[in-house]
């Protein structure tokens, strides 16, 4: 979900939470927009804006960065823990899931290097802790 509301955002323009919700909905196959995909996408909406996808400007909401580069390194840190949770997993899967929660449809070659590079920092800084080679988890 949160991809598509990037991939609709993607065109720069600010679109009115109404507006949003109707592009969205018809950029995911719906003809019409009823009271229940009304709110679940709402809540997508506000879960966009909570992990920096989205921001209000002027009472309207538009994207806040296309790529990953665009993100202050602090945010991206706080976004990685966030996306992974408190079990072990995999570097590549923490990865993934990194994307998925910032709302991109995929890992590509910026978004994998990103990844390792804000592990690498996590772990230097102790908010990660590693088991072997290819596993981690939030520090507790």
């Amino acid at each position: 979900m949160l991809a598509a509301i990037r991939q609709v955002f993607s065109d720069d323009q600010p679109r009115t939470r109404e507006n949003a919700i109707r592009d969205v909905a018809r950029a995911l196959g719906f003809g019409r927009v009823g009271h229940r995909i009304r709110d679940v996408l709402h809540t997508d909406l506000l879960t966009a804006s909570r992990r920096g996808i989205l921001e209000n400007v002027g009472g309207g909401l538009r994207l806040v960065a296309h790529s990953m580069a665009d993100y202050d390194r602090d945010f991206l840190k706080q976004q990685f823990l966030s996306s992974i949770g408190r079990s072990w997993i995999e570097r590549e899967n923490a990865i993934h899931e990194f994307c998925k929660w910032m709302g991109f449809s995929r890992a590509g070659p910026n978004i994998e290097e990103t990844g390792r590079s804000l592990i690498n920092g996590l772990l230097r800084e102790s908010r990660l802790e590693a088991a072997g080679p290819s596993r981690i988890r939030r520090r507790t």
